[in-house]
């Protein structure tokens, strides 16, 4: 029970959005509708619901108010409600083009920032520290089977000699004469 249904509203009080959601969709800027930038005219319906009541109270609300779209009235919702995507599965083929659609992107300085904070003062538990260290140790460690290799200018992490002005880094220059 941790969904709501929620109004975006006109400056004359009346409602121009219903949606339902759960922790910070009332607020999430990915709306294809304009969310009220003052706060005071966002509003929860109900609370403490669960998925298939905030469906089903979306629904109801926007049969009542209507829809501009359809004529029927006020609402700028593009459909009768209830469809959401709460619980669903994607498939492997559309998390790979999700994947590809976001590499690249750079986080804005806000973003980060929000991202940092949010995890200051959080503890972790020492069976949280095991598992993290259990999941990136042996052939999970990113850096497995590599060497550094140096060219006097700069370092890289690589199985393979990345090229000929390439030498061993002294780090495993070293690490080979005190296991000799």
């Amino acid at each position: 029970m941790e969904y709501y249904t929620y109004a975006y509203l006109r400056e004359d009080g009346t409602p121009y959005y219903i949606g339902k959601g759960k922790a910070g969709r009332i607020t999430n800027s990915l709306h294809r509708i304009a969310i009220p930038k003052n706060e005071e005219r966002i509003i929860y319906l109900k609370k403490n619901l669960t998925d298939e009541e905030s469906r089903r109270h979306e629904i109801y609300m926007i049969a009542i108010f209507g829809r501009k779209d359809l004529g029927t009235g006020i609402l700028r919702n593009m459909t009768d409600g209830g469809e959401g995507c709460a619980g669903r599965v994607l498939s492997e083929e559309t998390k790979k083009k999700l994947s590809e659609a976001h590499k690249g992107r750079k986080k804005s300085e806000a973003h980060r920032k929000a991202l940092s904070e949010a995890k200051l003062g959080k503890k972790i538990t020492e069976e949280h520290r095991r598992n993290m260290s259990a999941s990136l140790s042996g052939k999970n460690n990113p850096a497995y089977g590599k060497k550094w290799w140096n060219n006097g200018v700069e370092n890289k992490l690589c199985k393979e000699c990345p090229g000929e002005d390439y030498k061993l880094g002294f780090l495993n220059r070293y690490w080979i004469k005190l296991n000799k």
